[in-house]
């Protein structure tokens, strides 16, 4: 069973000298592959809402580059948004390595359209960040 491993799991009664048996356990988010969208959509989300409570929080966009005057919540919300964002960026250069890996191993060649999916939806909603959000924002996040 690739991509698993097995965890003891007791299946007789109550007084414990019962067999145990091994249950699967998926390990990799291509397993769970309603985990991995999770991510993106998280990302988009912050970034959004981000923009939106910027907005109402200062009654417009923000004027200057920094988070002087911002209320604490939307610094922390920025703060969360940022590191979200970061972590993602950071995987686009180190999903290239298991890419390599699978197509040199032939038994693991099939997972590599799994890494390569992954950097591609992350590339989208990185554009779709940069393309759809108001100007001002964007020269607010960018700096």
């Amino acid at each position: 069973m690739r991509g698993f491993f097995s965890v003891a799991e007791p299946i007789g009664g109550a007084n414990g000298d019962e067999p145990f048996s091994s249950v699967p356990i998926a390990t990799s988010a291509a397993a769970h592959p309603r985990r991995s969208p999770r991510s993106f959509v998280v990302m988009l989300a912050l970034f959004y809402s981000l923009a939106l409570h910027m907005h109402q929080s200062l009654g417009g966009w923000p004027t200057s580059i920094g988070e002087r005057g911002f209320p604490p919540a939307l610094i922390v919300h920025s703060a969360i948004t940022v590191n979200v964002f970061f972590v993602l960026f950071l995987s686009c250069f180190v999903v290239p390595i298991p890419i390599l890996v699978c197509l040199l191993v032939e038994r693991w060649r099939r997972f590599a359209v799994y890494f390569a999916v992954y950097a591609g939806v992350v590339l989208v909603c990185f554009a779709l960040t940069q393309f759809a959000a108001p100007a001002q924002f964007l020269y607010w996040w960018r700096d």
